[in-house]
C-alpha cells in the first residue's frame, strides 16, 4: 500500500460510526446503567445525548419515543463511564500524524476516553485543540510540558523558571522525571505553586518520598520512592540506589510499614497511579514467549516485540526470581494500603511501554489492581468517577445529566467481573458513537501498519 493510500485509510478509520442527529442528539438505548458511585445496576434505561453530553438518563420506553434523535441499539449491554488512561505516553509529531492517530484510536478503541500524556512537546497543546475541536478523532487529551530531570534542570533557578514558562505555554502539569536535587524539587515546588500548576510523575532519590508528600505532588506514578522508604535504617540496602523502581531492595523491605506509609499518603492528599502492569509484565515471572503471545500483540511491530523483549530481559536480570516476587508482592499490598487508608489510586499503566499495547493494557491494569485487593467497583472508579475527583471536575466519570458523554457499552457486567471490561460493544466520546464494527475496522487498518 502507497503512503497516499495508508492515510486516505487511516482517516477513513478514525471518522465516528454515528454523530449527532440534527437536533444534535442520540439516544441509547436500552441499556443496564452501571452507578460507579453507588454500585448499583439499573437495567432498562436509556441515555439520551447532545453537545457532547449527558442531557438525560431515564427508562428506555420514555426516551425511545424522542423523535428528532438518532437511536444506537443498546443490546441491553452495561453502560459504564469511558475510561482514563492515567499514564499515557502520546508520540511525538516527528512519528508521523499517522502513528500518533493510531496510538490515539487504540486507546480509544479500548474504551479509554481521556488520556493524560506523561511526556509533552509543544505540538501535544495543538493536538489538544484539534482532539477537543473534533478535528482529530480519540480521547481527550491532558498533557504535560517536556520533562523535569537530571538534564533538563541543572540549578534550583532554572527549575522554576521552566515551571513558569511552561504554565504560560498553557501545559496541564509538570511531569517530573528521575535525577532531580533536592533544591531544584524545593524551587519547582514553589514556583508551581505560585503559578497554579500541579506537578505528577516519579520522585527522585534526593527528593524521596517525604518531600514528594510534604509538598503534595499532585500523583506519584509507578509507586515510585515507596520501595526505599520501606527499607529501614541499618539494612544492608539502606541507601543503595535503586534498580527498576526497587527491584533490588526487595530482599530488605519492610513491608510492615506499608500501611504507615499509605496513611501518610491520604493525610498529604498526594494521589498514586501504580501502573502495575508495567511491573508485572517486566518484574514477574510470565514467560516473555506467552506476553508476545496475547492476541493485542498483533498490533505490535516485529522491531518492537524485539525491543521490549530485550528490556524486559535486563530489567529481570537485576533481581532474582524469589526477589522479583517479593518485590511485585509488596507492591500489592501497598496498593492495597493506599485504598484501605483512604489515598486516591488512578488507573494507569504507562502505555505505550514495554510490553503494554495502548488501550489494551488498562484492561490488565484494572485486573492486576483487583489481584491487589481491589474490588472490581474499586478498580473501575480509579479510572472514572476518582479522575474526574482529581481534576476536579464533577462532569468526569459519570453516567448524569450534564455529565460529559463518555462512555464504554460492555456486553456483561464488569462489577462481577473486571475481565467484562474487555467485552466492548461500542465507546461513545464527546457525544460521538463508535460501534464495534466502527472499531474493529479501525484496529484492522492499525494491524496492518504495526506500531
Amino acid at each position: 500500500m502507497n503512503r497516499l493510500c495508508s492515510v486516505l485509510v487511516a482517516l477513513m478509520a478514525l471518522m465516528p460510526g454515528v454523530s449527532p442527529a440534527k437536533d444534535g442528539s442520540i439516544v441509547i438505548g436500552p441499556v443496564h446503567i452501571v452507578s460507579v458511585s453507588t454500585g448499583r445496576v439499573v437495567p432498562g434505561q436509556a441515555v439520551r445525548i447532545r453537545a457532547g453530553r449527558i442531557e438525560q438518563v431515564g427508562p428506555n420506553d420514555a426516551l425511545a419515543r424522542d423523535a428528532g434523535a438518532i437511536f444506537v441499539d443498546g443490546q441491553n449491554g452495561y453502560l459504564i463511564p469511558g475510561l482514563a488512561e492515567m499514564h499515557a505516553h502520546v508520540p511525538s509529531r516527528d512519528r508521523g500524524d499517522i502513528y500518533v492517530r493510531d496510538v490515539l484510536m487504540m486507546f480509544l478503541a479500548n474504551g479509554v476516553t481521556t488520556i493524560r500524556g506523561m511526556l509533552g512537546e509543544p505540538w501535544h497543546l495543538e493536538l489538544r485543540r484539534l482532539l477537543e475541536t473534533g478535528a482529530w478523532t480519540g480521547p481527550r487529551l491532558i498533557t504535560s510540558g517536556p520533562s523535569f530531570n537530571g538534564r533538563t534542570v541543572t540549578s534550583a533557578e532554572q527549575a522554576a523558571t521552566r515551571v513558569r514558562q511552561q504554565a504560560a505555554a498553557g501545559y496541564d502539569f509538570l511531569k517530573l522525571h528521575p535525577g532531580l536535587e533536592a533544591d531544584e524539587f524545593e524551587a519547582l515546588a514553589d514556583a508551581a505553586r505560585e503559578a497554579g500548576i500541579p506537578f505528577a510523575g516519579h520522585v527522585s532519590i534526593a527528593v524521596g518520598i517525604d518531600a514528594a508528600l510534604r509538598r503534595q505532588q499532585a500523583s506519584i506514578d509507578h509507586l515510585d520512592g515507596y520501595a526505599q522508604a520501606l527499607v529501614p535504617p541499618g539494612a544492608p540496602g539502606h541507601g543503595v540506589p535503586p534498580e527498576w523502581f526497587g527491584i533490588n531492595l526487595a530482599d530488605d523491605m519492610d513491608s510492615g510499614g506499608a500501611a504507615k506509609l499509605a496513611a501518610a499518603t491520604a493525610r498529604a492528599g498526594v494521589w498514586n497511579v501504580p501502573t502495575q502492569a508495567l511491573l508485572e509484565h517486566t518484574a514477574g515471572d510470565r514467560p516473555l514467549a506467552e506476553l508476545l503471545d496475547r492476541p493485542f500483540m498483533r498490533y505490535v511491530s516485529p522491531a518492537l516485540k524485539r525491543r521490549w523483549t530485550e528490556q524486559a530481559t535486563r530489567i529481570r536480570a537485576q533481581a532474582n526470581p524469589s526477589e522479583r516476587a517479593r518485590f511485585l508482592r509488596v507492591r500489592r499490598q501497598l496498593i492495597r494500603e493506599l485504598q484501605n487508608a483512604g489515598a486516591g489510586i488512578l488507573l494507569g499503566s504507562d502505555a505505550p511501554q514495554i510490553m503494554n499495547v495502548p488501550g489494551f493494557s488498562v484492561h490488565e491494569e484494572l485486573a492486576f489492581l483487583v489481584q491487589a485487593g481491589l474490588t472490581p467497583l474499586e478498580a473501575l472508579r480509579s479510572g472514572t468517577m476518582q479522575v474526574g475527583k482529581f481534576f476536579g471536575d464533577s462532569t468526569h466519570g459519570c453516567l448524569e445529566a450534564g455529565c460529559r458523554a463518555d462512555g464504554v457499552l460492555l456486553g456483561a457486567d464488569p462489577l462481577q467481573d473486571i475481565a467484562n471490561t474487555r467485552q466492548i460493544l461500542g465507546v461513545m466520546q464527546g457525544g460521538s458513537w463508535y460501534s464495534r464494527a466502527d472499531l474493529d475496522k479501525a484496529l484492522d487498518d492499525i494491524k496492518e501498519r504495526g506500531l
